[in-house]
């Protein structure tokens, strides 16, 4: 009856165990509310399906005064001690000094965070305990293991001659430790040893109940045909399986891709500072220019005021609605609409002018980007000029530039050579295994483990070499068929051309854009030119009219507030073009991959261990000698 209660309490016990994490409440599905009402369920009560949200401590906060408000500052007011001086070159030192996370004009950070590049992220590729370098280089470490495992046997035999007629009572312990390290062709060493404690009860031991053995072997592994050869193994890593290729050339590749990637994220960068550099320079001659056609308009209008004919109320009137008209572009120019406006990848690969036209919001888009408090009570406002003169490449040589330095062709490169390596490797396995074995040990046997009294024990047997064993072999294994490798190896060769394909198709968008940008940089240029020489005419018009003015001669009022617009507009456009040509030089060298060499703007890994730069100098002066 004992024997049965206990049977059926561990049967209790499993079933109890075997309910997992299966909750005790009734749970009931919430379903939609079906259209016809006598199918309709009971509606839940709201509170009950309303999401709850944890309440967050607030870690951090943004850098900027939340005790200033952007309404509280007055532009009219300020004086030339409230303004900051900004140059292009320390807008873009105080984007890369400010910038853990890669910054974009576009709300990427918000919209997918996941894609947004930092500056931990090629760290983060070659520690990745996964894929990573040091993960592969690990696969070759020294691995050291030991064990200890205690016995208590007691057993009744159909056969007297073991143990005590038949009865065997014994107390056995195993000791071990071992030592296993790879090479880079492929070898495995172990090196063992293990102690065994036997005390027993058997009538037939020759030295006693106890005794003690003592077992130090070492045995080696050598691959002849899959898994042999260091390139193999550089390649695939040890333990590798036909597409599961992990060795540290690929595991560097993929670190390569990283810093790839890196470096585009901070070209884009670089290239959205200066967008927002010169919307902002844009911004303000906007601004003036606005500023300066509201102010004549009102002059006009009062001048026109003064006079009291029906005409001249008429004319007036005429002159005051451009005068408002000019006044609400002011406002604009001032505060700025959120429209889209120049950053990466919009009309061209640097950014097409697109100004959003506003101070404020200029001034705040570029604060954003640098990496400044969105607001701390002064403003910015850009120092440099754009540039004027005329500027010519040759498209031969920024061509082969564009090829060879671009980040996006970098990239891919690495890819296509990260599939060529998984494509050597994945061959190998089209091979039968077929491994050489050999294994040398040394034996010692006695009463005890260690004796001081003179006795032969277990350790001194050992060092004796009295006993000793090897054995040699060879082993070999071969799936019927090889289905998964010639598998993988189609998988590779398909990816290899799919990444080869997509290289040159690069590589045509690549010369497409940089004969785009080319051909941008001339069309600005000669648009530059030509604004400037229209904005000249437009303002000897002007003076003359105004002279005829004030000589007496009214000119036609259509005329005059013509070309009050059009002295706005060619000032306008004046402004437009020379920003146009700033960042159609800009994007010449953006399409060549050379936007940060432009920029003055560097990038370099942390110097490795010294021991590696000895290690990788002798292998270069050695390689292509004879054996």
């Amino acid at each position: 009856m004992r024997q049965w209660r206990w049977l059926v309490a561990a049967i209790a016990l499993s079933l109890y165990a075997m309910l997992g994490c299966a909750t005790h409440r009734e749970s009931k599905p919430i379903r939609f509310a079906d259209c016809a009402p006598e199918t309709r369920e009971p509606t839940p009560d709201v509170a009950q399906l309303r999401i709850s949200e944890p309440a967050f401590e607030l870690c951090s906060t943004p850098d900027a005064d939340l005790g200033i408000s952007p309404m509280a500052i007055d532009l009219s007011k300020m004086s030339p001690e409230d303004f900051f001086s900004l140059r292009l070159e320390d807008a873009i030192q105080m984007a890369l000094a400010n910038s853990r996370i890669m910054r974009d004009l576009g709300g990427t950070v918000l919209r997918t965070p996941n894609a947004v590049n930092t500056v931990n992220d090629p760290a983060a590729v070659f520690t990745d305990p996964r894929f990573g370098e040091e993960a592969a280089l690990s696969e070759f470490d020294a691995n050291l293991s030991a064990s200890a495992f205690f016995e208590n046997n007691d057993r009744r035999l159909n056969n007297r001659f073991f143990g005590n007629q038949g009865i065997f009572q014994q107390d056995l312990h195993n000791y071990g430790n071992a030592l296993t390290k790879r090479s880079a062709t492929g070898a495995q060493f172990i090196a063992r040893k293990s102690s065994v404690y036997d005390s027993n009860n058997q009538l037939s031991n020759a030295i006693g109940a106890s005794s003690w053995e003592e077992i130090v072997e070492s045995e080696i592994r050598q691959p002849l045909m899959q898994g042999a050869g260091t390139r193999f193994n550089r390649i695939a890593g040890p333990g590798a399986k036909p597409g599961q290729i992990n060795g540290v050339l690929v595991a560097r590749v993929r670190t390569d891709i990283s810093l790839a990637e890196f470096s585009r994220a901070v070209r884009d960068l670089v290239a959205d500072v200066e967008n927002a550099y010169w919307d902002l320079f844009y911004a303000y001659r906007d601004l003036e220019a606005k500023i300066d056609a509201r102010d004549i308009a009102l002059l006009t209008a009062r001048k026109l005021e003064s006079q009291t004919a029906t005409q001249g109320v008429a004319d007036a009137a005429q002159a005051k609605e451009q005068y408002y008209r000019f006044e609400s572009e002011v406002i604009d120019a001032i505060h700025g609409r959120v429209l889209d406006g120049t950053r990466t990848n919009n009309g061209s690969s640097g950014g097409s002018f697109r100004s959003v036209g506003g101070l404020r919001l200029s001034e705040r888009r570029l604060r954003l980007i640098i990496g400044f408090p969105i607001t701390d009570g002064k403003i910015l406002r850009p120092s440099d000029e754009p540039a004027q003169s005329p500027i010519a490449y040759d498209w031969y040589f920024s061509s082969s530039e564009a090829l060879s330095a671009r980040e996006e062709i970098r990239r891919q490169r690495w890819v296509v050579k990260q599939r060529e390596l998984e494509l050597i490797a994945n061959r190998n396995f089209l091979k039968p295994q077929l491994d050489v074995v050999g294994r040398y040990r040394f034996r010692g046997f006695g009463k005890d483990l260690i004796n001081y009294s003179g006795q032969s024990n277990a350790i001194e047997n050992l060092l004796d070499g009295e006993y000793q064993e090897w054995q040699a072999g060879i082993e070999y294994a071969m799936p019927i068929g090889f289905r998964k490798a010639h598998a993988a190896v189609r998988f590779s060769q398909l990816t290899l051309h799919r990444e080869a394909d997509i290289l040159r198709e690069q590589e045509r968008t690549v010369l497409f854009g940089l004969s785009n940008a080319m051909n941008e940089m001339q069309r600005a240029y000669d648009t530059m030119q030509l604004q400037e020489k229209r904005l000249e005419e437009i303002l000897r018009q002007l003076q003359s009219l105004q002279a005829k003015w004030e000589s007496g001669q009214d000119p036609a009022l259509d005329v005059l507030l013509e070309t009050h617009r059009r002295l706005l507009d060619a000032r306008v456009r004046y402004h437009q073009s020379r920003i146009e040509y700033a960042l159609a030089i800009r994007n010449v060298h953006f399409e060549k991959g050379t936007l940060l060499d432009y920029c003055k703007v560097s990038l370099s890994e942390s110097l490795s261990d010294p021991k590696a730069y000895e290690d990788a100098a002798i292998r270069d002066e050695n390689r292509g000698k004879p054996w």
